[in-house]
């Protein structure tokens, strides 16, 4: 395999959900390691080319120290062809580069985003009751759950967070987190990404300590296996749900999105309902989504419980409107036609609405680093249990 061949084919071995117990992940890092010392150094091999290898690399989750050879190459590469990223290639050479750096999860962004979406009409269920104790060592470990994972890095990277990295967290919205003393669950309905992710865990030696598993269910499935759960949960996590469409007069909207909140959306009254019953003893319930719209009626749903309450955050969003001339010059179409239909409406500012990322760093998902590189606006918000 010539050039960039061997990430090509990892990548698409990794998305069908190859385990690493097959070893030919190994055999192609060794390629890719072997191309870059052969061909690296080439003007015809450009940059370009040494960044998609490590893009898609990375992508597939590996942390050998095969891989951090060709990493630390592929910076020497970069920085002899005079590549102006010095941060990039001081993070390749120094073994800080992986899934959780912003090129892969990027990579990844605009991989799922040309997928099509699986909405809950197409999904037939094939779940059991889960057994928790067959697929995590220490079930009377906490549990955070990521519900409609995608590809699942958020918890594949909190997962392997240290003890040393949980103690340096500087997010202080989060209440004190020992990352490290979880297990980790996701659920999607593409069972592509699900794949996807569990073979990233067989890469990583997630599986080893038995603290991290994806599944193949819908929202209200996952809730209800949750209840069977023996430890305490959490953290449940909602990030960047298919939005639904906005009824604006003479437009159809997107064709593969909800038709309307109450019809499709992954966030019913019975996934709030369960979500509510299932925080207990302060667990916390995270929400995140680029639509302003979507923000407010998810918010008024879960308080509409009476059984959760919004935590104030350390740097909330003041004036929303200021946030979107700062970072997108003006307001979103789907802002402007919300606000035209409903001009009274609620917005999302004040204390609650956090104006920097809730999660570590380590636990960004591939759209809000898609987000941040785009500089589209994210609105977050961060549940938990009444106290009584």
């Amino acid at each position: 395999m010539r050039g960039r061949m061997s990430a090509d084919a990892s990548f698409q071995l990794a998305l069908a959900g190859v385990q690493q117990s097959s070893h030919i992940f190994d055999a192609l890092v060794d390629i890719g390691i072997h191309e870059l010392h052969r061909a690296g150094d080439r003007s015809s091999f450009e940059p370009i080319y040494i960044l998609q290898m490590i893009e898609k690399f990375a992508a597939c989750g590996f942390e050998s120290s095969a891989v951090l050879q060709m990493y630390h190459t592929a910076g020497l590469c970069l920085q002899k062809k005079g590549y102006s990223d010095t941060s990039l290639i001081d993070s390749l050479k120094n073994g800080e580069f992986g899934l959780q750096s912003d090129r892969p999860l990027l990579w990844l962004w605009r991989f799922s985003a040309r997928q099509k979406k699986v909405v809950l009409s197409d999904y037939v269920s094939s779940a059991s009751s889960i057994s928790w104790d067959d697929i995590y060592h220490d079930t009377s470990k906490g549990l955070v759950v990521d519900i409609g994972c995608g590809c699942g890095v958020s918890l594949l990277n909190l997962s392997r967070i240290t003890d040393k990295e949980s103690a340096d967290d500087i997010s202080a919205d989060i209440p004190a987190m020992k990352w490290s003393d979880y297990n980790f669950a996701g659920a999607d309905l593409n069972l592509a990404m699900v794949e996807y992710a569990n073979g990233v865990v067989s890469r990583q030696d997630l599986d080893e300590t038995g603290r991290t598993h994806f599944f193949h269910l819908s929202a209200l499935e996952t809730l209800s296996n949750l209840q069977s759960y023996p430890g305490k949960i959490e953290m449940i996590m909602i990030q960047f749900p298919s939005p639904y469409r906005l009824s604006v007069e003479g437009t159809s909207g997107n064709s593969q999105l909800p038709s309307a909140s109450t019809d499709g959306f992954m966030i019913s009254k019975d996934v709030v309902e369960m979500v509510s019953k299932l925080l207990n003893d302060r667990g916390l319930l995270l929400f995140q989504t680029k639509c302003e719209d979507v923000a407010i009626h998810t918010k008024n749903l879960f308080l509409g419980t009476d059984k959760l309450e919004c935590l104030p955050c350390i740097a909330p969003v003041q004036d929303i409107d200021h946030v979107y001339n700062q970072k997108q010059r003006r307001r979103p179409k789907r802002v402007e036609d919300w606000i035209k239909m409903c001009p009274e409406t609620e917005r999302a500012e004040g204390d609650i609405w956090s104006s920097r990322p809730l999660m570590p760093m380590m636990g960004r998902t591939e759209t809000e680093v898609n987000c941040d590189h785009e500089n589209v606006v994210v609105h977050r918000c961060l549940f938990s249990t009444k106290l009584r």
